[in-house]
């Protein structure tokens, strides 16, 4: 009878500590995190010197190049951040931009690009057309549309004539250029005389 006893106390005993040894392993994963979710700061975690990259057509040729003296990735909002960039459209159908600022930021996998600090795009002249120098302290570059826009004062000239507004955008393929406040267009008489025409205009009130 007593041996009975043992084993009945034993089992319980054992029952017991079974138990608490779980309800302390379940308490422990609750209480504390083991993979504590990563923060997600606007803090680099890659960075390049002196960086090409080339956008292609499904041809092969280069449609655009973008140079640059440091280029860091920041995995937050999957952005680049490129110093001194140099921006080349290089569209074999549409007339060659060059794009500068101090700072350039690079979103969706390069198709969009926001030049900020001085930023200037400059449309070379050709035979037909006079030299567009398009300023504003900030520019964003849509890549894929050949399209340059901004919301802020800028100024853009072409030969002796020039234009001043609020927000402007400028149509690569199409020559067109909008402005679409507080407009203030001064078009040499010598540009209209020699028929050197300006880009095309359109100012929204």
């Amino acid at each position: 009878m007593k041996e009975r006893a043992s084993i009945v106390v034993s089992i319980f005993i054992l029952t017991l500590l079974v138990m608490g040894t779980w309800w302390a392993a379940e308490y422990s994963q609750r209480a504390v995190q083991i993979d504590p979710p990563s923060r997600l700061t606007h803090e680099r975690d890659t960075w390049a010197k002196k960086i090409v990259l080339v956008r292609t057509d499904p041809q092969g040729i280069v449609i655009h190049r973008l140079e640059g003296d440091l280029m860091e990735h920041f995995p937050d909002d999957k952005s680049y951040e490129l110093h001194a960039p140099r921006a080349y459209t290089l569209r074999e159908e549409n007339p060659l931009t060059v794009a500068t600022s101090k700072v350039a930021f690079i979103y969706d996998e390069g198709d969009k690009i926001v030049m900020r600090g001085d930023a200037v795009l400059v449309r070379l002249g050709d035979a037909e057309r006079q030299p567009l120098n398009f300023q504003s302290d900030e520019i964003t570059i849509l890549v894929d549309q050949d399209v340059a826009f901004t919301d802020l004062p800028a100024v853009a000239t072409s030969g002796r004539s020039r234009m001043n507004g609020v927000g402007m955008r400028f149509n690569n393929a199409t020559q067109q250029l909008d402005v679409f406040k507080s407009t203030d267009v001064d078009i040499a008489p010598k540009d209209q005389q020699e028929g050197t025409e300006p880009p095309a205009q359109r100012a929204n009130p």
